[in-house]
């Protein structure tokens, strides 16, 4: 035999030796982390972006409470109806500058005062908030509504 078909007869490409998906096959690993990646990376980015956009949410419902119960408990150092209102707004104006998280012209305020409970409810439409304008994954409402009820001193 001459030296050309012996290289031939050594390569795995070679025509006279068949290619065979033997045991070599399946120990081969090059590829085997891209592939891994390319069916975990999209689980994983969806489950980031639900983590992040559902953060967000959680932030807003939670600032939304603590101003409706600053604003309650303000309240109650009124003496007549008004002035309590205007000790709830107040509150509101002051908490919201503070968390930063909320945007006052999107909050909607009640206060519901019988003489002997004081009611302060918040509706805060958070529709335009850049961490909830992520649609990979479903949301609660959009609009988040909180109350917060205090007894006030009898007379």
């Amino acid at each position: 035999m001459c030296e050309v078909s012996r290289m031939c007869l050594r390569s795995p490409f070679s025509v006279e030796k068949p290619l065979r998906a033997g045991p070599r096959l399946w120990r081969e690993r090059r590829g085997a982390a891209a592939i891994e990646m390319a069916l975990s990376l999209p689980v994983l980015l969806l489950l980031i972006c639900g983590i992040v956009t559902y953060g967000g949410w959680f932030l807003c419902a939670n600032s939304v409470q603590q101003a409706a119960n600053e604003a309650a408990r303000a309240a109650i150092g009124g003496l007549d109806p008004n002035e309590r209102a205007a000790l709830v707004r107040t509150a509101l104006d002051a908490n919201l500058r503070k968390t930063g998280a909320l945007r006052p012209e999107r909050m909607d305020t009640l206060v519901d005062d019988d003489g002997h409970t004081l009611t302060v409810h918040l509706s805060y439409d958070a529709s335009n908030d850049p961490l909830l304008s992520i649609k990979l994954v479903p949301l609660p409402s959009k609009v988040i509504e909180r109350s917060s009820t205090v007894t006030l001193a009898a007379p």
